[in-house]
C-alpha cells in the first residue's frame, strides 16, 4: 500500500514518485487528487541507466562557465519531459502543483528545467514555468518530540561563511562573458541578510562568528523559526552520514559541522513548522541528491527546507532568496514563494553594482545555473499542497 505521506488532497494537486532502481526501467506511481487520492503505476521506456547520462550532461550544462549556449540545456529538456512526463501528460493537464519523489539518478535532476510536453504546455516551456514543484520526504514535519512549539518571540538564524570562494564552475573573471570578478567581500553576508525581509526579530553570524561553536551557542540561546545556512555543505556518496556543513570553507577539518551520529537531532532544536535554508550544498550527480541533509534536519525538527543542488553565485542568490522571503512574509507557501522568486531570475537581467567610478554589469538570469538548482522539500504531499 502507498505511504499516506504521498496522498494529495485538493483536486489540482499530483503526486509522482519515480523508483528509477538499477537494472530495470523505471516505475512511475501517479497519484491523483482529482481522482479521489487513486494511484496507478506504469512502467517508462528507460532505465535508470539510460537516464545516468542526460542527469549529468543537464547538470553540467547547466554548471558549465561561461554559460553553454541553451539550446542543448532545451534539448535535453525537452527529451526528459517526454520520458518522464509524456506517458502522463493527459493526466497533468489540469494539475497546477506536483508533488515529487525520486530515487536514483533522478534524485540529483534539476526537474524545473525539464520542458514540458506540449499536451501539458503548447509553448514547451521549463517545467517550473507552468507548475509549482514540491518534494517530499517523510523525514521532515516528524520533528524533535522535545522541541518546543511556537515561540512568542521567534527569531530568524543567518549563517554565512567567513571566506567567499567561487563555487567549482565559476563564472569567468571577464566581463565579456557577463562574469564578474571574483574577490572577498560581504556576498554571502547580503545573502544571508535577505532573512530580515521576514520581518521577525534576526540573529546573524557572519565572518570568523561563523563557527561550530557559535553555531550550537546560537541554536541553544534562541527559538528558531528560520535558519538560513550560506556555507558550504558537502554530501559525501560513499558514507553519506559523514557529509557536513562546511562553515570555513579554507579548513575543512576544524570547521565543520557533520551529520554523522545525529548531532543536528541531538543538539539543534528547532521550532515546529520551522523552515532551513541551504543555499549551498552541491549534491553532485551521486543518486542520493539531498537526502542525507533532508533526513538530518528533519530529525531536528525542520518541517520545510530549501535545498540547493549546487552552488550558486551569492549576487544571484542575494536576489532570489530576498524575493522568497517577502513572499514568505506576506503569507505565501514556501513551495509557491520559491517558484516565484525563480521565475522573478527568468524574467529579468539581473544588475550588479561594480563599485563607485565603474558601470554597472547586468547579465541574462535566465540560463538554469542562477534557478534550477534549487528545491523545496515538505513532509507530504499535503503539507505541499
Amino acid at each position: 500500500m502507498l505511504p499516506e505521506h504521498f496522498r494529495p488532497a485538493p483536486d489540482d494537486v499530483a503526486t509522482l514518485i519515480y523508483d528509477a532502481g538499477p537494472g530495470r526501467p523505471v516505475r512511475l506511481t501517479v497519484v491523483s487528487g482529482s481522482a479521489g487520492n487513486a494511484s496507478t503505476t506504469l512502467t517508462l521506456n528507460a532505465t535508470a541507466e539510460d537516464l545516468q547520462p542526460l542527469v549529468t550532461e543537464i547538470r553540467q550544462l547547466a554548471l558549465h562557465r561561461p554559460p553553454a549556449s541553451p539550446g542543448r540545456i532545451v534539448r535535453l529538456g525537452d527529451e526528459l519531459g517526454e520520458i518522464l512526463l509524456g506517458p502522463i501528460a493527459e493526466q497533468l493537464r489540469q494539475v497546477s502543483r506536483l508533488v515529487l519523489a525520486a530515487d536514483g539518478p533522478l534524485s540529483d535532476l534539476p526537474f524545473g528545467a525539464i520542458r514540458a510536453p506540449r499536451l501539458i504546455d503548447a509553448r514547451g516551456r521549463y517545467l517550473i514555468e507552468t507548475r509549482t514543484l514540491c518534494w517530499v520526504d517523510p523525514a521532515l514535519g516528524a520533528g524533535n518530540a522535545s522541541n518546543a512549539p511556537a515561540g512568542e518571540r521567534p527569531i530568524a538564524l543567518a549563517f554565512a561563511d567567513a571566506v567567499y570562494r567561487p563555487p567549482a564552475r565559476p563564472l569567468g573573471a571577464s566581463m565579456s562573458d557577463g562574469g564578474i570578478s571574483w574577490r572577498r567581500h560581504a556576498a554571502r553576508r547580503n545573502q544571508a541578510s535577505t532573512i530580515g525581509a521576514l520581518g521577525l526579530p534576526m540573529v546573524s553570524r557572519f565572518g570568523p562568528a561563523a563557527s561550530p561553536t557559535l553555531f550550537w551557542e546560537s541554536t541553544a540561546s534562541y527559538a528558531v523559526r528560520f535558519l538560513h545556512l550560506a556555507v558550504e555543505a558537502r554530501i559525501d556518496s560513499g558514507n553519506p552520514d559523514s557529509s557536513a556543513l562546511l562553515l570555513s570553507p579554507e579548513r575543512y577539518d576544524e570547521q565543520a559541522i557533520p551529520l554523522a551520529a545525529g548531532q543536528l537531532a541531538s543538539r539543534l532544536a528547532l521550532e515546529r513548522e520551522s523552515l532551513v535554508i541551504l543555499s549551498g550544498l552541491d549534491t553532485g550527480d551521486h543518486g542520493i541528491g539531498p537526502g542525507p541533509f533532508v533526513e538530518a534536519f528533519g530529525a531536528a525538527g525542520a518541517s520545510s527546507l530549501v535545498v540547493s543542488l549546487w552552488p550558486v553565485i551569492d549576487e544571484s542568490a542575494t536576489r532570489l532568496f530576498g524575493a522568497f522571503y517577502r513572499l514568505v512574509a506576506e503569507g505565501m507557501p514556501t513551495a509557491a514563494a520559491l517558484r516565484r522568486a525563480q521565475l522573478g531570475l527568468l524574467a529579468q537581467p539581473l544588475r550588479f553594482d561594480q563599485g563607485e567610478g565603474r558601470t554597472p554589469v547586468e547579465f541574462d538570469a535566465a540560463h538554469p545555473y542562477y534557478w534550477a538548482g534549487y528545491r523545496v522539500y515538505r513532509g507530504s504531499a499535503g503539507s505541499c499542497s
